[in-house]
């Protein structure tokens, strides 16, 4: 018995390592690349796992990408490694039900692919896991062995512990490297803009942004073509890569390889750009996709992007040009504008129409740091009306202002740099604040004199969350070890104390000696018991269908609870239906939200004059009910309404999440039962939960 009690533990520990492994990865990289290596390692270091593949699944051409690949423990490398073979079976299937499977007889798809294995061996064993993120598959992971029979249910429960936990990592890392995107895609329209600016001509300027379209969508070549004055040639003032033969090609609009684009004013892809070119010679025979360049309603050119296969159909590249054309078309724009004067009229006029749709607050100051525009997200995001907002200074939004001077608050940019980034704490106007990433880039005139300031904002709000998130995820990830390794510490000598007191009892005590082995056997045996309801509890397993007895999951949490309710002086009552209750379900939910209730209401309980809590189940027509009452302070009919919402939650900052009696809702229904709440100020708060009773088959 105390081997095997041993053994468990020691597999309990290796699962909160493996967690914590992966969970330290979710808080410590925010690169996907990363984020695989550390799953893999986790799962190498608990099960055999020579060969391994992690698929995530594509959403818009409902395919799979194989987006890590190991095979002889040596990760796989190269382009074709996302090409992964579609449609086999026991990868569809897990990915479609979410349920996990071992198999001894892998279907061996890979054969003669990529992901070949071993030549002289064969795979023999398989786990599939599925990779579910806030109840949504994103992808399968797979765990291979040359060993027959290599796993079994512990493993198969470890892989999914730590298949939960890579589909967070995962996730995680999508969200960094997204926001990463979009504020290099935010950068390049300001580059673009700045373009604008200067005195080049375009075929200067569209060089420029070629380099800087390049930065942010890689490909095989690119070339920008602007409409002539009388609107029926294009001219292709600027190309690189594969494109490069087309620079200086003159065209007609209605014949050139862009015309079906031209005509619907749409983007448009062409699997064969040579195939309709007014010039095939000097024409890439490549796929491309061609963007109108369209500015003030008027077709200004037309960006033309190519590639070596057809992946810019559609994908984040491809919205990534999309948002970036209308910079491109009003650059172009404000350059082919001729007069001076024409020139600064129209400028303003575009680029205010330019600032107004982008969703990040956009500030432009004059030499005097006061405001002189602000799009509609900056009207939106300080709460001014448009009308207040201008003539306002620098010192209204930006907190640090007030201990700073104005050189400090926008600092001085070198020459040799455009921009400068910071960040500040901005007021809005009803006095709440705000973290913010401040981009600052001056305003030149012809002659290179600072007329201005442009101020770009991104609030921090959200980052900060996540990040803040991901610290606490950390930290329970090193509570989860620390519970593990202690357990497994106490759980030795208690073990040896139990059997040594039981080895005496054997001998011929008398009087006090026997009574003082007796309670030395039966207290070691009741901290046993504790030790293995906490592993119990902190255990993460699928969910389960399996007969519940619900008297025991409520002394176990009860008896979980004990120390912290003696502890606050709390007086708790449990009145057990003697039928022995049971339901079908999952124990190890249903004990989570008898564990939230006793939490909530020994919080409940903190201030109480009189501190009684009970616990009672009943079982009757079909049901069981556990009821918990406290007299603690209790709640007003509005807190009452809205207890079961969401992130509500009536504790201070910091110390509630919201998400407890909202989880303990979704559990509950899933069970097919109810939980509802009552309670009065001053009085106390009763939960009652009714499950449907188990009805044994033949009654």
């Amino acid at each position: 018995m105390t081997t095997e009690l041993i053994d468990e533990l020691e597999r309990r520990a290796a699962r909160f390592a493996a967690v914590a492994t992966v969970q330290q990865a979710i808080s410590a990289t925010i690169s996907l690349d990363e984020a695989y290596r550390e799953i893999y390692k986790a799962v190498a270091s608990v099960v055999d796992a020579p060969c391994f593949a992690l698929m995530i699944a594509d959403p818009v051409c409902e395919k799979f990408h194989a987006h890590c690949i190991v095979v002889d423990s040596e990760e796989r490398q190269g382009e074709s490694v996302l090409d992964f073979p579609n449609g086999t079976e026991t990868i569809a299937k897990v990915f479609q039900n979410g349920v996990p499977l071992i198999s001894s007889k892998p279907e061996q798809w890979w054969k003669g692919t990529i992901f070949q294995v071993a030549a002289k061996r064969e795979v023999q064993s398989e786990i599939t896991a599925p990779l579910i993120y806030h109840a949504r598959t994103v992808g399968v992971m797979q765990v291979l062995s040359y060993k027959t029979n290599a796993y079994d249910s512990h493993d198969l429960d470890l892989i999914m512990l730590i298949a939960r936990q890579a589909a967070v990592a995962i996730e995680n890392a999508r969200l960094f490297a997204a926001q990463r995107y979009e504020q290099k895609q935010t950068e390049a329209a300001a580059e673009i803009a700045r373009l604008a600016m200067r005195k080049v001509t375009v075929a200067e300027a569209s060089h420029s942004i070629l380099r800087i379209l390049d930065d942010v969508v890689p490909s095989s070549g690119k070339a920008i073509g602007v409409m002539s004055q009388d609107g029926h040639t294009l001219s292709c003032v600027a190309a690189c890569g594969t494109c490069e033969q087309m620079e200086g090609i003159v065209a007609p609009a209605e014949r050139s390889s862009v015309r079906v684009a031209w005509a619907k004013e749409e983007p448009t892809f062409v699997e064969n750009l040579r195939e309709k070119a007014h010039n095939p010679d000097r024409v890439p025979e490549e796929p491309a996709i061609t963007i109108p360049l369209v500015a003030r309603d008027r077709r200004m050119g037309v960006l033309v992007v190519t590639s070596e296969t057809p992946q810019l159909q559609t994908g984040p590249q491809v919205d990534a040009l999309l948002r970036l054309a209308p910079a491109v078309a009003l650059a172009i724009d404000i350059l082919l504008l001729s007069e001076d004067e024409q020139r600064t009229h129209a400028r303003e006029r575009i680029l205010a129409a330019a600032l107004a749709t982008m969703d990040q607050p956009v500030l432009i100051l004059g030499v005097d740091a006061k405001v002189q525009y602000a799009n509609s997200a900056a009207v939106k995001e300080y709460g001014y009306d448009p009308s207040e907002i201008a003539g306002l200074s620098v010192d209204d939004f930006v907190v640090a202002s007030a201990h700073l001077s104005r050189r400090q608050t926008i600092p001085a940019i070198p020459q040799d740099k455009a921009l400068w980034t910071g960040e500040h704490i901005h007021r809005r106007k009803d006095g709440t604040e705000f973290p913010a990433s401040v981009t600052l880039s001056h305003i030149r005139d012809a002659s290179d004199n600072i007329i201005g300031l442009v101020i770009g904002i991104r609030n921090l709000t959200e980052e900060r969350k996540v990040a803040d998130h991901l610290s606490r995820t950390e930290k329970l990830a090193a509570i989860g070890e620390l519970v593990a390794g202690v357990a497994h510490e106490l759980n030795n000598p208690l073990t040896g104390i139990s059997t040594f007191a039981q080895l005496l009892l054997e001998d011929r005590l008398e009087g006090e000696q026997l009574e003082s082995v007796s309670l030395i056997k039966r207290e070691a045996d009741r901290a046993i018991g504790v030790i293995r309801d906490l592993l119990l509890f902190a255990r993460k397993t699928e969910a389960r269908d399996v007969p519940v007895d619900i008297n025991t999951i409520v002394k176990h949490t009860v008896r979980l609870r004990s120390l912290a309710s003696r502890s606050s002086g709390i007086e708790v009552h449990m009145h057990l239906d003697e039928s022995s209750p049971t339901v079908r379900g999952d124990e190890q939910k249903l004990q989570q939200v008898l564990l939230n209730l006793l939490i909530n209401a020994e919080s409940a309980l903190h201030d109480a004059m009189v501190r009684h809590l009970s616990v009672i189940t009943l079982g009757k027509s079909g049901a069981v009910s556990i009821i918990v009452s406290d007299t603690g302070h209790g709640m007003t009919p509005s807190v009452s309404q809205r207890v079961f919402e969401p992130f509500f939650t009536t504790k201070p900052p910091g110390e509630g999440t919201g998400l407890g009696l909202s989880v303990s809702y979704g559990i509950i229904q899933a069970h097919g039962g109810t939980i509802s709440v009552e309670s009065t100020p001053d009085v106390g708060t009763t939960f009652a939960i009714s499950l449907p009773l188990l009805v044994e088959e033949g009654k």
